[in-house]
C-alpha cells in the first residue's frame, strides 16, 4: 500500500487537530509529483529556502506556496477506482480480489464491522475528513493572499479548493449517507469535538453549494501543460450531475419525485453542451482503439483524470499494468474478473449471451461485444506476443511454473486500463492516468435520467450513440421499463472497473443482486486443441442489509459523541 503521511493516518479528529500545528512544516508532508508546478516554476525561491522553513505567514503571503498547499490536497485526493476503486469491483458482480488488498473480503463475506476498518479499506472516513481539513485551512487564510497582482491565480485556487471539498464530501456520502459537515477549522488547543450528522440530502446541499462557487471561480481550461489535470468548471459541471443523479434515484428518491430527475437531466446536458470545451467520445472498440480513453492522457473523452509519471515509482498509482497482468507474464492477476461480469457482455449483434445456448458453450469468447476483448483478458485471447493460457497447467494458470500463487482464480484477468507496451519485467512502473469524469459516463447519467421521465425517444438516441461510437455496437430499439434495464446494463458494461458498479447497484436499491458466489471457470485443454469449461465458486459471499452503507470507525464514535452510527451495525 502507498506510504501515508502523518495526517493521512490519523482519525478526522486527530487529523484536524494535529494539522493545526504545522506552522514550520506545512510543506514536508506534500508530495513531489504534487509540487510539480511549484518546483518548475519557482526555482529561485526553493534556492533561498528550504520547503521545511517556510512559515504559516510565508504561505499565506505567497500564492506560490499556497498552490503548493493545494497541490497537497490534490495529492490527498480519493478519487473513485485511483484509490483503490478496483475493491470496490471486489465487492460486486465485477472482480474478486486476489489479495484482499482493500480489505473487500471483510465485506462480503459479511465480517465487516465498525472495529476492523483497517487503514488500506475503502472505508477512508479520517483520509476524507484530512482533506476537508486542508480545504477548511487554506479557505479560511485565502484572504490574506494579494490578488491585486495575483487575482486569477487566487482565484482558480480558491475555485480548485470548493471543487476538492465538494468532491471529499460527496466521497463521505456515497459511502456513508449523511455526514458532519465541518466549515470550522479546528485549533490544536480544542478539546470537545462534537459534530452531529447532517441528514443525505442537507450534504447534498452542502456539496452543491461547494459545486457551485468552484463552477464560478474554475477556468474552463488552463494553457500550462503543468496544469492539466486541475479542477476546471467542466469537472465541477460533472461532479454536479454525479451527485444530482445518485439523488434522483430509487433508493434516495423514494418518492419518485420528478423534480429531482429534471435537475439529473439538465447537470448532465451542461455537460454534453458546454461550448467553452468539447468534449467528445474518443476510444472505440470495434476498431481497437478502445483503451486510448485510459491510455492517451487528457483526451478528448477525460474530463478530469489524476496522472503519474513513469519517472519514479508510486506504489500501485503506476504500476497497474503489471498488477492487472496474468502470472505469465511476470505480472499479479491482482483483481480477477468473475463469471458474472464475463457473462454480462452482449453477443456482437445485440443479443445476451447464455450458457445454455450450445454454439454460446462451446466457444464463449467467440463473436462478443468489441468492448469484451478490450475490457477482459480470457483464455486463448493474444496478448503481448502470444496467446493466454489460462487452461489447467497453462502458463497463466494455477499450475504454471511461473509465479502459481499469482495465478487468477477465476481463469480471467482485467485488460481494460493495462498498456501492454509497459515492459514491466524491466521497470513495473510508468506513466499512467486516472479517469475521474469522462464523458461516457455522463451520457449514460443523461440517458437514465431522460428514461426515469418517459423521454425514451432522447434517451434512445444517446444510447445508441454511445454503443456505436464506442463499440460499434447495433442500436437499441425498447421503451418504458426494457429500456431502463438497457441503459443499466449498458452502464454496467462501458463503465465497469470504474468504481461505479458498487454505488450504482445501491443507488437502484437492488445491493444484494450484486453479492451472490463469486464464479470462475475450470478449462481443459483436450488434446485436439479445443476447450472445455466447467464452472466453479471461487468466493463464497454473504449479503448483510447493513452493506447499503458503510460502517464509522468505532474510534471516531468514541471521539465524537454526537455521531451516530449507520444502521444494522453494533
Amino acid at each position: 500500500m502507498k506510504t501515508q503521511t502523518n495526517y493521512k493516518t490519523q482519525s478526522a479528529v486527530q487529523a484536524a487537530k494535529s494539522m493545526a500545528a504545522w506552522s514550520g512544516k506545512l510543506l514536508a508532508g506534500i508530495s513531489l509529483a504534487a509540487g510539480m508546478v511549484f518546483l518548475n516554476s519557482c526555482r529561485d525561491v526553493l534556492d533561498l529556502k528550504p520547503l521545511n522553513a517556510y512559515s504559516e505567514s510565508d504561505v499565506w503571503t505567497d500564492p506560490n506556496l499556497a498552490q503548493v498547499f493545494v497541490n497537497g490536497i490534490y495529492d490527498q485526493t480519493v478519487l473513485a477506482y485511483k484509490d483503490g476503486g478496483f475493491g470496490w469491483g471486489a465487492q460486486t458482480d465485477e472482480l474478486y480480489g486476489n489479495f484482499n488488498w482493500t480489505n473487500e473480503n471483510s465485506y462480503v463475506q459479511g465480517e465487516a464491522t465498525p472495529d476492523n476498518q483497517t487503514s488500506s479499506s475503502l472505508n477512508r472516513w479520517g483520509d476524507l475528513y484530512s482533506s476537508v481539513r486542508n480545504c477548511n485551512v487554506f479557505l479560511k487564510n485565502v484572504s490574506q493572499l494579494d490578488t491585486a497582482s495575483n487575482g486569477q491565480a487566487v482565484r482558480n485556487m480558491r475555485g480548485e479548493v470548493h471543487f476538492l471539498r465538494a468532491l471529499a464530501y460527496f466521497e463521505l456520502l456515497k459511502r456513508f449517507g449523511g455526514v458532519p459537515l465541518i466549515t470550522k477549522v479546528y485549533d490544536v488547543n480544542d478539546k470537545a469535538f462534537s459534530e452531529k450528522r447532517a441528514t443525505w440530502t442537507e450534504t447534498k446541499e452542502f456539496i452543491l453549494a461547494d459545486i457551485e462557487q468552484a463552477t464560478k471561480l474554475l477556468p474552463a481550461t488552463y494553457s500550462a501543460d503543468l496544469d492539466k489535470g486541475r479542477a476546471t468548471t467542466g469537472a465541477a459541471l460533472a461532479l454536479k450531475s454525479r451527485l444530482l443523479l445518485y439523488a434522483a434515484s430509487p433508493y434516495f428518491n423514494t418518492s419518485g419525485d420528478k423534480t429531482l430527475w429534471q435537475q439529473a437531466k439538465a447537470a448532465a446536458k451542461a455537460v454534453i453542451d458546454f461550448k467553452e470545451v468539447s468534449y467528445a467520445l474518443y476510444g472505440n472498440a470495434g476498431n481497437g482503439t478502445y483503451n486510448k480513453t485510459y491510455l492517451d492522457f487528457f483526451n478528448p473523452e477525460v474530463i478530469f483524470a489524476r496522472v503519474y509519471s513513469g519517472l519514479v515509482k508510486a506504489d500501485r498509482y503506476n504500476t497497474v499494468s503489471r498488477d492487472l497482468s496474468p502470472n505469465g507474464y511476470e505480472g499479479y492477476s491482482a483483481y480477477n474478473v468473475i463469471q458474472q461480469m464475463v457473462d454480462a457482455f452482449e453477443m456482437a449483434d445485440g443479443t445476451p449471451f447464455s450458457w445454455t445456448n450450445p454454439v454460446h458453450a462451446k466457444n464463449p469468447y467467440a463473436n462478443r461485444d468489441p468492448r469484451f476483448y478490450a475490457t477482459i483478458l480470457a483464455n486463448n485471447q493474444p496478448f503481448k506476443g502470444r496467446s493466454t493460457q489460462f487452461f489447467e497447467g497453462g502458463d497463466d494458470s494455477p499450475q504454471s511454473p511461473y509465479s502459481p500463487w499469482n495465478a487468477s482464480k477465476t481463469r480471467y484477468v482485467m485488460r481494460k486500463m493495462v498498456d501492454e507496451s509497459v515492459d514491466w519485467q524491466k521497470q513495473d512502473y510508468a506513466a499512467s492516468q486516472w479517469v475521474g469524469f469522462r464523458l461516457s459516463e455522463i451520457y449514460l447519467n443523461y440517458m437514465e435520467a431522460c428514461a426515469a421521465l418517459g423521454e425514451d425517444g432522447e434517451a434512445l438516441t444517446y444510447l445508441n450513440k454511445l454503443r456505436s461510437q464506442k463499440a460499434g455496437m447495433p442500436p437499441v430499439n425498447a421503451s418504458g421499463t426494457a429500456l431502463m434495464d438497457k441503459i443499466r446494463q449498458e452502464r454496467r458494461i462501458e463503465l465497469c472497473f470504474e468504481g461505479h458498479r458498487y454505488f450504482d447497484i445501491r443507488r437502484w436499491g437492488i445491493a444484494e443482486t450484486g453479492s451472490k458466489d463469486a464464479l470462475g471457470v475450470i478449462i481443459t485443454k483436450q488434446t485436439d486443441g479445443t476447450f472445455t469449461y466447467q464452472s466453479a465458486v471461487v468466493q463464497k459471499r454473504v449479503w448483510q442489509q447493513a452493506l447499503y452503507f458503510y460502517p464509522i470507525p468505532r474510534t471516531e464514535l468514541q471521539r465524537n459523541p454526537a455521531l451516530t452510527q449507520n444502521p444494522n451495525y453494533n
